[in-house]
């Protein structure tokens, strides 16, 4: 199961890198119909890469790693939510990936002192 989860962390961490490509003008990304400023692509930028961290710390069982997922769940639903028309089903992804997060947080805060 962890290396689904860790997968699933990873794919959508990437996912948001797509939000950053289309601030930027990196890619011309016809999908998304809205414009999203540059301070919006550095935020999708950051929740991507707080996903893939938060794998990464995962991976190598840092019980803190929770924080770093919750913070890119807590950035991308804003984004989300400002896009909504284009990136809405984001939100089930962020729930999918919230279930883990709060049993990480759980056991951290039992086992903290």
């Amino acid at each position: 199961m962890k290396p689904a989860v860790i997968a699933f962390i990873i794919a959508n961490g990437l996912v948001h890198f797509i939000g950053f490509a289309k601030a930027f003008r990196i890619a011309n990304i016809e999908q998304l119909t809205q414009d999203i400023p540059r301070p919006g692509g550095i935020l999708w930028l950051l929740s991507g890469l707080l996903f893939i961290c938060s794998a990464v710390l995962f991976f190598w069982e840092k019980e803190w790693w929770w924080l770093l997922s919750a913070s890119g769940i807590i950035i991308s639903q804003y984004l989300i939510i400002a896009d909504w028309h284009d990136a809405k089903f984001g939100t089930i992804a962020n729930a999918i990936i919230l279930l883990p997060t709060l049993i990480g947080f759980g056991l951290w805060w039992m086992i903290k002192d």
